[in-house]
């Protein structure tokens, strides 16, 4: 195959993003030797790419990265980092997962680690790469002022924006409406079915489905409360409808970096993308 344009997007170490707390962490040992991992990773990444013959463009993750140009992009970090390049890429770009230090990041994406990336590259120049589609959910939330739409790979979360608050909305799931109260609601793709959503009590689903999942979060049950929506499948083309009751709610998109405000009278609609990615697997 002709060279590819390849595009390396990195994350910072977490001592590095420490500054000038790293002195006070407690367990400064275990964020060094994660710190001089990563690195290690990296250069390991680029002195490949550089014997392959490969040119390449570096950036760290971020919201200004531009991955329209590429054909191969590389992450290296751990999930967080390809689930943000998830995020912007097409369905005609292909993800490669470096976890830069396996004690540190689960990795469920990284495929690959230091050791084993270059064979990985070679597959995939060699088109012999096991590439699997993963799908992504969308979001379109309707608030007072503006319609906002954005994709992702892995989940979300709505709930209140204090974590000790009760989250409060009403859920429609095909004919069925209810108000519910608790401390929120996962909704997940296949991708992120092993995740967050599978800690509350969902279910593990095969990577190539393209329904989504959801599982409110410690439904309360006072005062006789009764209810029936309490986590599901929805099928495409079908949808979860969420309308905010909360004063001051959020939608977490694929963790915690981005967030969307979810107050009152604001609507969400989630379904099942009809777009995806392709991840290098192993």
């Amino acid at each position: 195959m002709k060279i590819p344009r390849v595009l390396v997007v990195y994350k910072r170490s977490s001592l590095s993003v420490a500054g000038k707390l790293a002195s006070r962490l407690r367990h400064i040992a275990r964020f060094q030797a994660n710190h001089a991992a990563h690195g290690a990773t990296l250069r390991v990444v680029e002195e490949v790419l550089v014997k392959n013959g490969i040119p390449y463009h570096k950036h760290v993750r971020g919201p200004h990265v531009d991955y329209a140009p590429y054909d191969l992009v590389i992450t290296v970090g751990g999930d967080g980092t390809v689930l943000g390049a998830a995020r912007a890429v097409t369905g005609r770009q292909v993800i490669l997962g470096v976890n830069s230090d396996p004690s540190w990041s689960v990795g469920k994406f990284c495929y690959a680690n230091a050791g084993t990336f270059e064979p990985f590259l070679k597959a995939f120049l060699s088109g012999q790469a096991r590439i699997c589609r993963l799908y992504k959910l969308k979001v379109c939330l309707n608030d007072s002022k503006t319609v906002r739409r954005m994709e992702c790979l892995n989940d979300i979360l709505i709930c209140h924006a204090n974590p000790a608050a009760m989250s409060r909305y009403m859920i429609a799931v095909g004919r069925e409406k209810e108000e519910q109260r608790d401390s929120g609601i996962w909704i997940s793709t296949a991708a992120g079915s092993t995740g967050a959503i599978a800690s509350a009590g969902g279910v593990q689903m095969p990577l190539s489905s393209t329904d989504l999942q959801y599982k409110p979060r410690e439904l309360y049950c006072g005062r006789g409360a009764r209810y029936h929506l309490t986590g599901g499948f929805v099928a495409r083309p079908g949808r979860i409808v969420i309308e905010s009751m909360m004063p001051r709610g959020l939608i977490f998109v694929d963790g915690s970096h981005v967030r969307l405000p979810f107050t009152y009278a604001s609507r969400a609609e989630v379904f099942s993308s009809p777009h995806f990615i392709q991840l290098v697997h192993a």
